[in-house]
């Protein structure tokens, strides 16, 4: 049975016991800005998101928008992930709506994926990033409250199915218990 207690560092050749490690050195992801700190009220699967918001997220992601500012053209999003322009511009506009894109300027055509969600890079730069956007929090939006609602009532609706019945005779068998 191995004994738990205090252990040492000892020099294999002298026998001698070496001193103990120096303190852990404090790293650029410590501290409360690491991406943890940054979760959002909001998870991305309940904002009902259609599957051109998802492929838009996809697309800026896989373009830049996850570490820097990207430009993004409704026409060339629409191009990309197959749909109509006027789809992607839909899908654009709901997403700065729910602060999962951010644009750089109110006229501007550059979009950057929120990095309290979306980070790729390293943390001094996610830190830098979030001070310069000063990104907020990810909140819903009517249609994703909407859609809350109607599959909590779905939920109880079904709950409320699921109540059992009064339980059945069975006429055959007599009511002392034995068969005839």
């Amino acid at each position: 049975m191995a004994r738990r207690g205090n252990i040492a560092l000892v020099d294999l050749g002298s026998g001698a016991v070496l001193p103990a490690p120096k303190p852990r050195t404090p790293h650029t992801m410590d501290g409360s800005y690491t991406l943890n700190a940054y979760t959002d009220d909001a998870p991305l699967y309940s904002l009902a998101l259609s599957g051109a918001e998802w492929a838009t997220i996809d697309w800026v992601r896989s373009n830049g928008g996850a570490g820097a500012a990207v430009k993004v053209t409704a026409g060339a999003a629409a191009e990309a992930i197959h749909v109509t322009e006027t789809t992607a511009k839909t899908a654009l506009a709901r997403l700065v709506k729910l602060n999962i894109l951010l644009k750089t300027s109110p006229r501007s055509s550059t979009y950057q994926l929120n990095p309290r969600r979306f980070w790729e890079g390293s943390g001094e730069a996610q830190v830098q990033a979030c001070r310069r956007l000063d990104p907020p929090a990810i909140t819903p939006d009517k249609k994703a409250i909407d859609a809350a609602k109607k599959a909590a009532a779905k939920a109880e609706e079904k709950a409320a199915a699921k109540t059992p019945g009064p339980r059945r005779v069975d006429s055959r068998t007599t009511t002392g218990g034995t068969s005839r």
